[in-house]
């Protein structure tokens, strides 16, 4: 029997390129880590509101802290391992769950070490790396995940019906938060496992996982921390000029000793994060597949689905997988047949535009686009009455840029008649754009080299711009 690689995909015929989560891996974690960073900045309103949440369960337990209530503050900021999102930093094989007592009583002492930090609160859990000698980027992703964790039960599920996946019915899962009540709670809850164990499989969706979180330690030391010491040495210039003076080397537990009593530097900190948010992103390194390889498999099955009806539902799904191999991270959890509340309209594929990147930012404030809605068309040629159909979906709920792709370039009469649903929708102007097979294997071409599909749309968004003024 042939030796199974543990950094083999646990799913099967799934391109880590294609999808919007990361895909665990047999029997290693992926060298990486929820940043709860990643949710605080984003433009996506779900995410916003559970940072707010992980923030919220944290400050409970602070507040629990600050009454004497040590037992409750214990029972809140109990954050064990969850293996089952195969993400870490061990060096051999997968985690188990038997840090979340020691992590607690970190969490504890660090929090009765630093009345200030009681006081104040916690407005990011990253924070706790700079005030405890033991909590690390590898805590501050255990601490979100469990947290977090009844949304990326709730996000697995979606996945699996995306990608028919199957489930496992009545998975027992432990340790999920009910924001509600304030309680930890066990579940069942219908969830892929793993062939290898039979372990549950969770994911976390790529926009959310970094190999160190964008507030950490290391930056800490080498920024604020280091500016700090800079400023008391100058203070003491006098006692370092002296024959025999040196300057002895920091270890984190000497810097820790003077966060704790100075919240003020972490502030300073973090504040100076915040304004740098844009350059947080998140990690895309770990994805060890080779993008050509992807992108001909991803043509070859383009061409292999025949126009027509019959194959709609084949050539919508490919097309999604096509789009997150193209934009993801910009462009995330895309999400088939989307409709509206009362069922009346229904749009082929929808994404959030989270994009830091200049073209989308742009088009989420231009064209109110936090939303981006692709309308797929499995048909040679297109007709006057989807673009009627389109042009009637864009607007205040959705925003006013869409794109349709269909197997064939647009004629002339269609590009017209997109032109005139620009002209007609003053002073909310509606913007959209159209995607053909061809152009579809030109952007695979272009990341296979590297290049960028934003760029590419920008330029195309350009040219409409000319062309209707």
């Amino acid at each position: 029997m042939a030796e199974i690689d543990p950094r083999s995909p646990l799913l099967r015929g799934i391109s880590q390129y294609d999808v919007d989560f990361v895909i665990p891996r047999i029997g290693v974690d992926l060298p990486l880590g929820i940043d709860p960073f990643l949710l605080y900045k984003s433009r996506d309103p779900e995410y916003r509101n559970l940072h707010e949440a992980l923030i919220s369960v944290f400050n409970v337990g602070i507040d629990a802290l600050r009454r004497g209530e040590q037992n409750e503050a214990r029972r809140i900021l109990d954050f064990p391992e969850v293996a089952a999102i195969g993400l870490g930093y061990t060096q051999h094989g997968r985690r188990g769950s038997g840090v979340g007592t020691h992590l607690t009583e970190l969490i504890i002492e660090t929090l009765a070490c630093s009345p200030e930090l009681q006081k104040r609160g916690v407005r990011h859990v990253e924070e706790m790396q700079l005030v405890s000698a033991g909590i690390g980027p590898d805590r501050v992703s255990d601490i979100a995940a469990n947290i977090l964790k009844r949304f990326l039960i709730g996000y697995t599920q979606r996945q699996c019906e995306i990608w028919n996946l199957p489930m496992q019915q009545g998975v027992p899962v432990t340790h999920i938060y009910n924001h509600e009540s304030n309680q930890w709670e066990d579940s069942y809850e219908d969830l892929p496992i793993s062939e290898s164990d039979g372990a549950p499989i969770i994911f976390v969706p790529r926009r959310l996982v970094r190999a160190l979180p964008w507030i950490n330690y290391d930056d800490f030391l080498r920024t604020e921390f280091n500016a700090y010491l800079a400023a008391q040495r100058a203070a003491r210039k006098s006692l370092q000029d002296q024959p025999g003076a040196e300057t002895k080397p920091v270890g984190k537990r000497d810097v820790i000793t003077i966060t704790r009593r100075d919240i003020a530097l972490i502030d300073r900190y973090v504040r100076s994060r915040e304004q740098q948010a844009a350059q947080a992103q998140p990690a895309v390194d770990y994805i060890d597949e080779n993008a050509c390889q992807q992108a001909e498999s991803l043509k070859e099955r383009l061409k292999a689905i025949p126009s027509g009806r019959e194959r709609a539902a084949d050539y919508q799904r490919l097309v999604l997988e096509i789009l997150n191999f193209l934009f993801n991270p910009e462009l995330i959890d895309g999400k088939l047949e989307s409709r509206t509340i009362d069922g009346t309209e229904r749009r082929d594929i929808i994404f959030s535009n989270d994009s830091d990147d200049t073209f989308w930012d742009y088009i989420r404030n231009t064209h109110d686009g936090i939303v981006i809605m692709f309308e797929t068309k499995n048909m040679d040629k297109l007709e006057l009455a989807t673009i009627n159909q389109t042009a009637t979906y864009l607007g205040d709920r959705i925003g006013r840029f869409g794109v349709i792709v269909s197997r064939n370039e647009p004629p002339e009469t269609i590009q017209r008649k997109i032109f005139s649903v620009w002209n007609d929708s003053a002073s909310n102007r509606k913007v959209i754009l159209t995607l053909c097979d061809h152009q579809l294997n030109e952007l695979m071409d272009l990341v296979c080299k590297g290049g960028s599909p934003s760029k590419w749309m920008q330029r195309q968004y350009r040219s409409f711009r000319e062309a209707v003024q």
